[in-house]
């Protein structure tokens, strides 16, 4: 899987014992090993095979449609169960390979601008790791690569372009939460999904009054945050129902004047859902499932 950071991985903190009376002067008494934690981030690149992996893991199994070569990839969110997977994390000069188990993603960040290359923010979380001197991974098989990049981004609103945007920003969230139980191993029981939340940011010239307009209102609108290489190799994440906050339009100087909206997105009756994800590549179902 190609990634440009990942700091996954397994904490134990050590926890002082304020006890008193050990010793014949104010010397600690030795600390103790606390519950261990898994997580961390992974910065991955968006490219149009291996992002729908990472997608997996933050939505669930896609619904596929289309026919060889051309296939669609549905992930939508709010899912009742996510899936898991073991991620080994291997350093072969070592040799030393970390396999962390019960990785669930809990958070995803992707920032658009004008240019500069696609990347995606996975926040993760797992419940326990395992480090061994060979790899348990067999023999991987890497997948072609094509990247995604920012000039290929594109953000619309109720299905039209939306006019000069300078940046946004788009977060989901499942709002995991690690559960802690009593265990000889000192592993937490798991990772359970919460709410799901959609949140970011749309920063825009102030040409017009679109986006103020609707904000002011209290209206929502559907968004949609794209990268498309041609009509069967994109990605898009629609948001179905997003309401924006209000915005001061600041006069900063000579240049334009911008104007940053705030937004969250919500559950949306007719589509059921409060995301989708379309991913549109030459993968079949089974790839994903």
């Amino acid at each position: 899987m190609p990634f440009l950071t990942c700091d996954l991985g397994a904490e134990q903190p050590l926890l002082d014992a304020d006890v008193i009376g050990v010793g014949s002067n104010r010397d600690p008494a030795a600390p103790f090993l606390d519950t261990v934690t898994v997580q961390g981030q992974a910065v991955v690149p968006v490219d149009l095979v291996n992002i729908g992996h990472w997608l997996r893991l933050l939505l669930g199994a896609p619904t596929t449609t289309g026919t060889s070569p051309n296939f669609i990839h549905s992930f939508g969110s709010g899912a009742a169960t996510l899936p898991s997977n073991s991620v080994e994390i291997g350093f072969p000069d070592v040799p030393s390979y970390d396999v962390c188990t019960g990785v669930r993603a809990d958070t995803l960040e992707i920032d658009y601008s004008p240019s500069g290359p696609a990347t995606a923010n996975f926040g993760l979380m797992g419940q326990g790791s395992t480090r061994g001197a060979s790899s348990s991974g067999g023999t991987p098989v890497s997948a072609a690569y094509t990247v995604f990049n920012k000039a290929q981004g594109s953000i619309s609103r109720a299905g039209s372009p939306l006019a000069q945007v300078t940046g946004a920003r788009m977060t989901y969230a499942n709002g995991m939460e690690m559960v802690r139980t009593i265990r000889a191993d000192r592993r937490v029981e798991g990772v359970d999904p919460g709410i799901a939340r959609a949140t970011g940011q749309v920063t825009a010239r102030f040409a017009d009054t679109t986006l103020l307009t609707q904000a002011q209102n209290g209206t929502a609108a559907e968004f949609a945050f794209a990268y498309t290489i041609d009509a069967n190799r994109s990605l898009t994440f629609t948001l179905h129902e997003v309401y924006l906050a209000l915005a001061k339009t600041p006069i900063e100087g000579p240049a334009g004047v911008e104007a940053s909206f705030e937004f969250r997105a919500a559950f949306n009756a007719t589509a059921t859902r409060m995301m989708t994800a379309v991913l549109r590549n030459e993968q079949a179902a089974a790839v994903y499932a």
